[in-house]
């Protein structure tokens, strides 16, 4: 009898484990609709991308939302492709680049006059409102001076879901692209 009601119980979980539908996983790459023409590769400046700092809260898989302040919940099925501060480095590089008609050089040159564009990631996020939030700390470091920046700027989402998460987060991404490339002219 006991061992009846053991195998029944067996079969239950069983089939109710298998009637479930499991949830895929969504990842996302986080790439730049511009591509840099490879006759700009000739137009390379002295500018460099230097430090690119992320917040440990989103420098890891999973999107992250503000459910409210201070409380955060990070997707477990919806992620970034790649890790965020390397996506974030190469998106910046191309969005750069573009901007300004030339492309940011990869290793400073020792008599290079130009600047080094350092960056961090404070917020990258959605919040309970609806929106994306982007908050980044910049700065140009050239031979004689250091110039400070902060870009603090929300957008709200153009649908819902998280890949209308992304296309925030890209547009914000671009917004903080051209004010890095207007300091750098």
């Amino acid at each position: 009898m006991r061992t009846s009601l053991l195998l029944i119980a067996a079969a239950s979980v069983l089939v109710s484990a298998c009637s479930t539908t499991p949830q895929t996983r969504s990842t996302y790459l986080l790439r730049s609709s511009r591509n840099t023409d490879t006759s700009q590769i000739a137009k390379v400046g002295g500018d460099y991308l230097g430090v690119v700092q992320v917040a440990s809260y989103i420098d890891q898989p999973g999107l992250v939302l503000e459910l409210s302040e201070g409380i955060i919940h990070s997707a477990k099925h919806h992620q970034w492709a790649e890790p965020l501060r390397i996506s974030l480095r190469e998106f910046l590089s191309t969005e750069i680049s573009a901007e300004r008609g030339g492309v940011l050089t990869s290793n400073p040159s020792n008599n290079s006059k130009g600047s080094r564009i350092d960056v961090m990631f404070s917020q990258l996020h959605g919040d309970a409102e609806g929106n994306a939030v982007l908050v980044a700390h910049w700065s140009l470091n050239s031979v004689n001076k250091r110039r400070e920046y902060q870009f603090n700027a929300t957008v709200p989402l153009a649908g819902v879901g998280y890949q209308a998460l992304v296309a925030a987060e890209k547009q914000l991404l671009v917004q903080l692209s051209q004010a890095i490339a207007s300091e750098l002219k």
